[in-house]
Protein backbone atom coordinates (compact mmCIF):
# COMPACT_ATOMS: atom_id res chain seq x y z
CA UNK A 1 0.00 0.00 0.00
CA UNK A 2 1.50 3.44 -1.11
CA UNK A 3 1.11 6.19 1.68
CA UNK A 4 1.01 8.96 -1.32
CA UNK A 5 -2.56 9.50 -3.41
CA UNK A 6 -3.00 11.68 -6.76
CA UNK A 7 -2.82 14.89 -6.39
CA UNK A 8 -5.37 17.31 -5.64
CA UNK A 9 -6.43 20.44 -7.80
CA UNK A 10 -6.80 24.39 -6.48
CA UNK A 11 -10.48 23.75 -8.09
CA UNK A 12 -11.11 20.80 -5.32
CA UNK A 13 -9.40 22.70 -2.47
CA UNK A 14 -11.73 25.69 -3.19
CA UNK A 15 -14.97 23.44 -3.45
CA UNK A 16 -14.04 22.03 -0.42
CA UNK A 17 -13.35 25.30 1.39
CA UNK A 18 -16.53 27.10 0.24
CA UNK A 19 -18.68 23.66 0.74
CA UNK A 20 -16.97 21.61 3.70
CA UNK A 21 -17.07 18.31 1.90
CA UNK A 22 -15.43 16.76 -1.81
CA UNK A 23 -15.99 13.61 -3.64
CA UNK A 24 -12.35 12.23 -3.97
CA UNK A 25 -12.77 9.38 -6.26
CA UNK A 26 -9.33 7.52 -6.72
CA UNK A 27 -7.19 9.15 -3.67
CA UNK A 28 -6.77 5.44 -2.22
CA UNK A 29 -5.65 2.57 -4.17
CA UNK A 30 -6.98 -0.52 -4.22
CA UNK A 31 -4.74 -2.00 -1.37
CA UNK A 32 -6.12 0.37 1.08
CA UNK A 33 -9.88 0.44 -0.03
CA UNK A 34 -9.66 -3.36 0.33
CA UNK A 35 -7.81 -3.16 4.12
CA UNK A 36 -10.49 -0.80 5.05
CA UNK A 37 -13.07 -2.55 3.70
CA UNK A 38 -11.85 -5.54 6.41
CA UNK A 39 -12.26 -3.20 9.25
CA UNK A 40 -15.40 -2.14 8.45
CA UNK A 41 -16.49 -5.65 8.29
CA UNK A 42 -14.80 -6.83 11.26
CA UNK A 43 -16.14 -3.79 13.16
CA UNK A 44 -20.13 -4.69 12.28
CA UNK A 45 -19.14 -8.46 13.22
CA UNK A 46 -17.58 -6.95 16.57
CA UNK A 47 -19.43 -3.77 17.07
CA UNK A 48 -18.27 -1.43 19.68
CA UNK A 49 -19.84 0.51 22.44
CA UNK A 50 -20.79 3.44 20.36
CA UNK A 51 -22.67 1.24 17.66
CA UNK A 52 -26.40 2.05 16.75
CA UNK A 53 -28.48 0.42 14.41
CA UNK A 54 -30.50 3.69 12.45
CA UNK A 55 -33.97 2.49 11.14
CA UNK A 56 -35.18 -1.07 10.17
CA UNK A 57 -32.69 -3.78 9.31
CA UNK A 58 -32.30 -3.55 5.69
CA UNK A 59 -33.27 -0.75 5.15
CA UNK A 60 -31.49 1.27 7.60
CA UNK A 61 -27.81 1.97 8.49
CA UNK A 62 -24.97 0.80 10.77
CA UNK A 63 -22.90 3.22 12.57
CA UNK A 64 -20.41 3.28 15.09
CA UNK A 65 -17.22 5.01 16.15
CA UNK A 66 -14.45 5.55 18.29
CA UNK A 67 -12.83 1.85 17.37
CA UNK A 68 -9.66 2.95 16.01
CA UNK A 69 -7.46 1.90 18.73
CA UNK A 70 -9.38 -2.03 19.16
CA UNK A 71 -9.40 -2.38 15.23
CA UNK A 72 -5.56 -2.11 13.68
CA UNK A 73 -7.06 -1.32 9.77
CA UNK A 74 -8.23 2.08 11.18
CA UNK A 75 -4.93 3.25 12.52
CA UNK A 76 -3.14 1.90 9.76
CA UNK A 77 -5.38 3.80 7.40
CA UNK A 78 -5.05 7.36 9.62
CA UNK A 79 -1.71 7.09 10.20
CA UNK A 80 -0.06 5.52 6.87
CA UNK A 81 -2.38 6.06 4.19
CA UNK A 82 -2.43 9.42 2.17
CA UNK A 83 -5.19 10.54 4.44
CA UNK A 84 -3.43 12.88 6.37
CA UNK A 85 -1.74 14.30 3.55
CA UNK A 86 -5.09 14.85 1.62
CA UNK A 87 -6.72 16.43 4.90
CA UNK A 88 -4.01 19.33 5.13
CA UNK A 89 -3.87 19.78 1.27
CA UNK A 90 -7.93 20.57 1.24
CA UNK A 91 -7.73 22.28 4.94
CA UNK A 92 -4.53 24.62 4.31
CA UNK A 93 -2.50 23.21 6.84
CA UNK A 94 0.64 22.18 7.90
CA UNK A 95 -0.27 19.24 9.90
CA UNK A 96 -3.58 17.57 11.30
CA UNK A 97 -5.17 16.20 14.53
CA UNK A 98 -6.99 12.77 14.36
CA UNK A 99 -10.04 13.36 16.36
CA UNK A 100 -11.90 9.72 16.04
CA UNK A 101 -13.36 7.65 13.09
CA UNK A 102 -17.03 7.26 12.66
CA UNK A 103 -18.15 4.70 10.65
CA UNK A 104 -21.50 4.63 8.13
CA UNK A 105 -22.34 2.09 6.08
CA UNK A 106 -25.45 2.13 4.68
CA UNK A 107 -27.73 -0.73 2.58
CA UNK A 108 -28.95 -0.37 -0.96
CA UNK A 109 -32.16 1.69 -1.10
CA UNK A 110 -31.80 3.02 2.39
CA UNK A 111 -34.31 5.72 3.40
CA UNK A 112 -33.16 6.61 6.49
CA UNK A 113 -31.41 10.22 6.83
CA UNK A 114 -28.10 10.51 8.48
CA UNK A 115 -28.15 12.72 11.51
Amino acid sequence: MTGSGPAINEATVADFRRDGAVPLRGMFDSEWVEHVREGIARNMAEPGPYTRQYGAAGKGFFGDYCNWRRIPVYRDFVLDSPAPTIAARLMGASAVQFFHEHVLVKEPGCVEITP
